[in-house]
């Protein structure tokens, strides 16, 4: 039934088992597992990527919205009043782990991605108006399309002196944070000095902004909100 949402017929039958069976099947397995079977999972290590959770949903959302749309509430419920995210989140207690952090620059825009992908699929735009909390903080709940409008400010307050978005730790190449030479066991293997930098910037991200703030804008313009479309 899951496999049947989706499917295509070509004139290679191998490339259509692939598509309609395997892949379909690793999207599945990468969005329950974040990409590896480990303690990650159990919520007893670092946890599952914020960045990680949202790109896998893209994959995933065909096959059981519901899931899809309770994953996105999760990791929203994470993000931070300023726009920015936790770089993990713990799966056991819905909660932002702060053992790395924040400030990877790029994170909150994966949320407006995943929100836009979930709405093409299923239609259901109820979701924007679904009070969603800062920081896990119930005090602090507001409709996730605020939320969606925090991670497209964040970037835009976080320029660099060229004007593109500053990088923060890392964008998506989370490489360009290594903590490459540590010589104390159990140090974190990622880790920076200037996260709070005011120079480094990324043009990953500001391609990224380009294609999701477009998405953003479609998507506030549709949903009744042309204010905020034309700002965008």
């Amino acid at each position: 039934q899951l496999l049947s949402k989706y499917s295509v017929h070509s004139s290679e039958e191998k490339m259509d088992r692939m598509v309609n069976i395997w892949n379909q099947y690793q999207c599945m397995v990468t969005f329950n597992l974040s990409r590896s079977a480990s303690y990650f999972e159990s919520g007893i290590g670092r946890g599952m990527g914020f960045r990680d959770s949202n790109q896998d949903l893209l994959g995933f959302v065909h096959q059981i919205p519901d899931r899809a749309r309770e994953r996105i509430i999760d990791l929203a419920s994470t993000q931070l009043e300023d726009g920015g995210a936790y770089h993990q989140y713990q799966p056991l207690t819905k909660k932002g782990n702060d053992e790395i952090g924040g400030d990877f620059n790029d994170d909150p825009l994966w949320l407006i991605l995943a929100v836009t992908a979930y709405i093409k699929e299923t239609g259901d735009d109820s979701i924007l108006d679904v009070m969603t909390p800062f920081d896990n903080d119930e005090s602090k709940s507001t409709p996730l399309s605020d939320h969606l409008k925090r991670s497209f400010d964040h970037v835009i307050n976080n320029l660099g002196p060229h004007g593109l978005p500053l990088i923060g730790r890392a964008d998506w190449n989370d490489c360009l944070n290594l903590n490459c030479f540590s010589t104390e066991p159990g140090e974190s293997f990622q880790t920076t000095t200037s996260k709070d930098g005011k120079v480094a910037e990324s043009v990953m991200i500001a391609g990224m902004f380009c294609y999701i703030g477009e998405e953003y804008a479609v998507l506030m313009e549709k949903t009744g909100n042309p204010a905020e479309a034309k700002r965008a």
